[in-house]
């Protein structure tokens, strides 16, 4: 499933960025041209899709697309109607920095943490 990208940054000349939601490994994959140059793993518990790592090729970093696939996940979440937490760093700081998602933002609980590890989520 291709989910629309419109992040903070705008593609390069050429650049063709899409976003895909790869239900059977849950992630999010960020193509580039057409090539994965990225991904953000997630893990769903109840009614909240938990991230969990966010990784951006080395050849690929400092270009924003962490934003452009982090963004594109988040609008999934919210079309889906789940909520939203964050383990991974990147996008705990990509929520603080972008408070339109705080109304499908939820707390990283020790409970969570503990059932996420029960089920071998995490």
């Amino acid at each position: 499933m291709s989910i629309p990208t419109h992040g903070d940054s705008q593609p390069g000349a050429g650049e063709q960025r899409t976003v895909e939601l790869v239900e059977d490994e849950r992630r999010y994959v960020l193509l580039l041209d057409g090539a994965q140059v990225g991904h953000t793993v997630y893990a769903d518990h109840g009614g909240q899709r938990v991230f969990v790592h966010t990784e951006i090729s080395m050849d690929h970093s400092g270009k924003g697309l962490a934003s452009t696939l982090v963004a594109a996940a988040l609008a999934d979440v919210r079309a889906r109607g789940l909520r939203v937490v964050a383990l991974c760093p990147f996008t705990a700081a990509y929520l603080r920095g972008h408070r339109e998602y705080d109304d499908m933002v939820d707390p990283l609980t020790p409970r969570l943490k503990a059932d996420l590890r029960a089920a071998q989520l995490i």
